[in-house]
């Protein structure tokens, strides 16, 4: 017979196929919890093995190595939207003002928003779109509550359930690490679309999943990985049985709980030790 999964519990697992196992069983069946695949004994013990888990840093991905991006100032004058001169004249003005180069050109009235989008989207390897109807991020997908989104940065508009591929709005930087969180926490492939600060902040604000997605679907900022193990044990002592997986994303972990009735993000502000936005099934 297994044990309890959690190495510290060692509790054995009832045999069902014999009278007095089966008995043992029906009376020890609120505690029997499975997590990730494995039996746990508790609620006790799956918190333990979550925490376990989200102490572990995920698995490094393997990354592209090459040359770093041209510079924005240096597209934007290979493209003739701006005179080395005004590149010069804008580069000065950075000092004193802090702004980014891109905006130091447009208050300068160097080069327009347009201009700079395009650079922006050239310098990032990425489509654009210099207008953009912010109705068309309502009824987004319901496996991406808002709370989700806004921690990723990410706002889909368009989806295709066939091919897993999800049209999405971003703000520069490209925020490549949660392009990678999504893939693997949720299975969707992202085509990024660049916009404009503005556009994209008024995406943000419109965006809504679709109609009872907020039932089956939430989206919860915890202050700490024990609070996400605590969350992942609760879910586990209603569901009796969860996965968890999770990813580091800016200032943000995002866990990712599935149940049988339910999926759960976590995103734990606290957690940022590591770096990266690689994932893997964590399991004690």
């Amino acid at each position: 017979m297994p044990r309890c999964a959690d190495g510290t519990c060692g509790r054995w697992r009832p045999d069902l196929t014999s009278i007095e196992g089966f008995a043992r069983a029906t009376v020890g069946r609120v505690g029997a919890l499975r997590f990730n695949g494995l039996w746990y004994c508790s609620r006790a013990c799956v918190e333990r093995a979550a925490r376990a888990g989200l102490h572990e840093p995920p698995s490094q991905a393997t990354r592209r190595s090459g040359l770093p991006p041209i510079k924005l100032g240096v597209l934007l004058r290979h493209a003739g939207a701006i005179t080395q001169s005004e590149l010069e004249t804008a580069l000065a003005a950075t000092e004193r003002t802090g702004l980014k180069i891109g905006e130091q050109l447009e208050q300068l009235g160097f080069a327009t928003p347009a201009e700079v989008l395009r650079a922006l989207a050239t310098q990032a390897g990425v489509s654009y779109l210099t207008a953009f109807d912010v109705a068309r991020v309502e009824n987004g997908p319901a496996s991406l509550p808002e709370g989700t989104v806004r921690a990723l940065g990410l706002v889909p508009f368009e989806s295709d359930e066939v091919l897993k591929r999800l049209s999405v709005v971003c703000a520069a930087p490209v925020p490549r690490a949660a392009m990678r969180a999504l893939v693997r926490l949720t299975g969707w492939l992202p085509d990024v679309y660049l916009v404009s600060d503005r556009v994209f902040q008024a995406a943000l604000d419109a965006y809504t999943p679709a109609p009872g997605a907020e039932t089956s679907h939430r989206a919860l900022v915890v202050d700490t990985l024990g609070a996400a193990a605590a969350h992942v044990a609760d879910v586990a002592s209603v569901e009796r049985a969860v996965t968890m997986q999770h990813a580091d994303c800016n200032t943000y972990r995002w866990v990712r709980v599935h149940a049988p009735e339910q999926i759960n993000d976590l995103l734990v502000s606290a957690a940022r030790e590591e770096r990266g936005c690689q994932a893997e099934l964590t399991a004690h």
